[in-house]
């Protein structure tokens, strides 16, 4: 069966779940992925890639997707499109409104109405543009349960289907000695971007309050939106920068724990990347992350205020978290193996590619509406977004 991936960006959890996909090939699918030119080198050479100019994001980077993703449909005759993350879905609209009726899916990799913090105009439209938008794919695969049940609670069309997001297995390679000059310290570990929705200034404030003098902190990651770390580290803080993909292995292995303190997420893959190393997890209450890790056992769960965390760390035993470590790697294998994820899409793809066991299509004239409907919700978008990107969806590149 021969699936086309569409993805505007494909930088961080994006490209990630390219190459986790990518391994369906084994299953007999012929996997390709079309994406930005300029974030190639995040999914490797060894994908069947195809890559489009992305000067930046804005109205030229989706206009060069689409004019690529219709030259591809036409060359390839893929039996599935697969769009990928919000901005994508100018791709899906432009597919429908083309008459093109092949099976398609859509995952949002977090919803764009997840990174709108009031409940003005702005929100109204998101909630128009990708809730209507959506349900131009024959189904919506949802990367957590919380992203099921935020769509179906503010109305968003489409069938809903959860398969949570997984990683590969760890590098083998993997060294869990980098800190090893300091054996009694606790060695904590923040991975991602370091922007406002990963809520790194809550934790810089609760490591002041901390003030524990043995503890450390890793920051491996940096600012995309140019709106990340400003002013003085904390004390025990140390900033590393983006790290190779071969070598993020070892930060997580050799951690103490992870912390997740975000705002917002969809599934973070930071915390299957530390379940994978046998790392414990330490995570905000937000956005259903409360239901990827059990307190005591694979990590802790505190709600995101900076005197509540700052007491957590003060409490952090490093011979309790090590306890921690094999129950994390079972959580590895039961829920966010790279072949859970794909045995279901596996299943997903079979399953729309046979018209005897796809659900019930609508009528014509109701699709019609639907993508009529769509259409001005997307030039509504496009008009809004042309003056200002971040008016549609923050960056969520990873």
């Amino acid at each position: 069966m021969k699936v086309l991936n569409v993805c505007e960006t494909a930088h961080g959890g994006v490209g990630i779940y390219q190459k986790v996909i990518s391994r369906l090939e084994a299953d007999g699918h012929e996997m390709h992925h079309l994406l930005p030119a300029q974030h190639a080198d995040f999914v490797g050479s060894g994908l069947r890639r195809h890559l489009f100019d992305r000067p930046g994001r804005g109205a030229t980077a989706v206009r060069n997707m689409v004019r690529a993703m219709r030259q591809l449909v036409h060359r390839l005759d893929p039996d599935i499109v697969f769009f990928h993350s919000t901005f994508a879905l100018a791709g899906l609209a432009a597919l429908r409104l083309g008459g093109d009726r092949r099976p398609a899916i859509y995952c949002p990799h977090s919803w764009a109405i997840s990174t709108v913090r009031t409940n003005g105009l702005k929100a109204r439209l998101v909630r128009a543009v990708e809730g209507r938008l959506a349900g131009l794919a024959d189904c919506v695969v949802c990367v957590s349960e919380h992203e099921r049940a935020l769509a179906e609670r503010l109305g968003y069309r489409g069938r809903f289907v959860v398969l949570e997001n997984a990683v590969l297995p760890p590098a083998p390679d993997a060294d869990g000695a980098l800190f090893s000059d300091a054996p009694d310290a606790l060695h904590l570990l923040f991975v991602g971007r370091l922007d406002p929705q990963k809520g790194f200034d809550i934790l810089f404030e609760a490591l002041r309050r901390a003030d524990r003098p043995d503890l450390n902190l890793y920051l491996v990651g940096g600012s995309v939106r140019g709106d990340g770390v400003t002013g003085p580290l904390p004390h025990g803080v140390h900033k590393i920068g983006w790290v190779a993909g071969d070598q993020i292995d070892s930060w997580y292995k050799s951690a103490d724990a992870v912390i997740v303190p975000s705002r917002w997420e969809g599934l973070p893959l930071v915390i299957p990347e530390a379940f994978r190393n046998g790392t414990p997890v330490l995570c905000s209450d937000r956005s259903g992350m409360d239901a990827l890790v059990r307190s005591g056992e694979t990590g802790a769960v505190f709600p995101l205020d900076a005197e509540i965390l700052a007491e957590l760390l003060r409490g952090l035993d490093k011979q309790e978290l090590r306890r921690m470590r094999p129950a994390s790697r079972a959580a590895y294998e039961a829920r966010f193996s790279a072949d859970r994820l794909c045995r279901g899409l596996d299943d997903l793809f079979r399953e729309l590619a046979d018209p005897d066991r796809r659900p019930a299509a609508e009528s014509g004239r109701a699709r019609a509406r639907r993508e009529r409907g769509g259409a001005s919700h997307l030039a509504s978008a496009a008009r809004l977004e042309s003056h200002d990107p971040s008016q549609i969806a923050g960056s969520r590149d990873s």
